[in-house]
């Protein structure tokens, strides 16, 4: 029963949190409303900036129509773009509960408003429509899918400011400033013993702030801010873990929405990918060699409803540095070299370590080679870790001799199935109780035996290698 809610959750967590935000959307929405309703009842300066227009013959109302509009304008540009569409849309949602809310009220925008004033939203959303980045639309190609990273940037800093701006309206009463008529502005010179703090309700607004500025944060959000690094022993596949990785990535971007999305990858990445095309049944890379240092990067965009740009970048590196690393990195190793250094700093400046089990070494009982994993953790402090079982193709066929079934058809089960037997291992039991909230995520390529009792990737009918593990390993980096 745990095991189905758990693989439920993981096939659901996007939808979850995406309703669950919108409950809080739909909650905190007609809270908003009145904090800006009463922010603007007892504002000074807000209504008389805003009776500027007073003097070109207008009417305030038309500086909220227009505010409204330049909200719209945003949204609009959001819905346009594929990795913001959802997020416009609850948005949109909370911005309707909110209109709606003052409207009923008759707050911001006078009961007897014409509808023929309502025109003026139209230069609101042309205003939201440029300042977004709307021009883009004009142009005749594009290089991929069309982006308008200015829009909910402007959004959640335009947001940001007004709500800030009626906090401290409802919460902090002072005398006029200015004096507007149609004749001019007169500028006040207020006595500052009339200045006081409100304090009623504070704690409450202040939480409704906090909230929706939350929220709007994470919805404009485009990409993840995740540093991940890849160690592990020597020849434990970390070459191997990136190219499958692109790989998986590939296969994801071949959908409609995503089909021109650039995954930007490294040369010296697309250098060991090439190998994939080669024409034989050997391992289509070979151990990184001492002295050797690849540059291995990629994009790849996670999620559909909540996506964001996630970007995995690694030093694939000789696994012998990995007995030197603790050294370097508590700073008992003065000189280590610019290989050794580079490795250390990537480590220094990661959020999330990916730390290979190589899943061979287990079954040949040759020892898993994770003694430097222990103080390498307690040099890190706080940096996230995923622990990723590599070479799991031998796991996979002890899965089907006792569950009759794939792992592809109950990942979930072949995690945990992967986990149990490490724990065998008494290092890798350690390391697991050491990284409480580490899962272990197994990957493998689809493998055969040759003539000479060697495994050997296994090639499909379009000659391709199969992967397997990296498409949950790829949502797992992207969450």
């Amino acid at each position: 029963m745990k095991l189905t809610i758990l693989r439920l959750y993981r096939r659901y967590r996007e939808n979850l949190i995406y309703g669950g935000y919108i409950a809080v959307i739909a909650v905190f929405a007609p809270a908003v409303a009145h904090l800006l309703g009463t922010g603007w009842e007892a504002s000074q300066l807000l209504q008389s900036l805003t009776e500027l227009v007073i003097i070109a013959g207008g009417e305030p109302g038309v500086v909220i129509l227009a505010g409204f509009g330049f909200v719209a304008g945003l949204l609009g540009l959001m819905l346009v773009d594929y990795k913001k569409r959802w997020q416009a849309v609850a948005i949109t949602i909370g911005f309707v509960i909110v209109v709606g809310q003052l409207l009923a009220a008759g707050q911001l925008i006078p009961p007897d408003t014409a509808v023929d004033d309502l025109v003026w939203a139209l230069p609101g959303v042309l205003l939201g429509g440029v300042v977004g980045g709307g021009l883009q639309i004009a142009r005749l190609q594009s290089l991929g899918p069309q982006e308008f990273r200015a829009a909910p940037r402007v959004l959640y800093l335009t947001t940001g400011v007004v709500l800030v701006l009626a906090l401290v309206e409802t919460h902090l009463s002072y005398p006029p400033l200015l004096e507007v008529t149609e004749t001019g502005v007169t500028v006040l010179s207020p006595d500052p013993s009339g200045i006081e703090i409100v304090p009623e309700s504070a704690g409450a607004h202040l939480l409704i702030t906090a909230v929706a500025v939350g929220t709007l944060r994470r919805f404009t959000r485009y990409d993840a801010n995740e540093e991940f690094f890849v160690l592990g022993p020597p020849a434990s596949g970390k070459s191997l873990l990136l190219i499958g990785a692109y790989v998986e990535a590939l296969k994801d971007i071949r959908g409609n929405l995503r089909q021109s999305e650039a995954l930007d990858p490294s040369q010296d990445l697309m250098e060991l990918v090439e190998n994939l095309d080669r024409d034989d049944s050997e391992w289509i890379v070979e151990a990184t060699g001492r002295g050797e240092l690849r540059d291995l990067e990629f994009e790849y965009v996670s999620g559909t409803l909540l996506p964001q740009k996630v970007s995995i970048s690694a030093l694939d590196y000789a696994g012998e540095h990995l007995t030197r690393l603790p050294d370097v990195l508590a700073r008992r190793e003065e000189n280590p070299g610019p290989e050794l250094g580079q490795i250390a700093e990537g480590v220094a400046e990661s959020t999330t370590l990916i730390m290979l089990i190589d899943g061979e070494r287990f079954l040949n009982d040759e020892g898993l080679g994770l003694a430097e994993y222990f103080e390498i953790l307690d040099e890190i402090g706080d940096t996230n870790v995923i622990l990723v079982a590599t070479k799991a193709d031998i796991f996979a066929d002890m899965f089907w001799e006792e569950h009759e079934q794939s792992p592809q058809e109950d990942f979930s089960a072949f995690q945990s199935f992967v986990e149990e037997r490490l724990t065998q291992s008494e290092q890798f039991a350690s390391l697991l109780r050491q990284t409480p909230s580490a899962e272990v995520h197994p990957v493998y390529y689809e493998t055969v035996f040759n003539d000479n009792g060697e495994r050997v990737p296994y090639r499909d009918d379009r000659d391709q290698v199969v992967t397997v593990g990296f498409k949950q390993l790829l949502e797992k980096l992207g969450q």
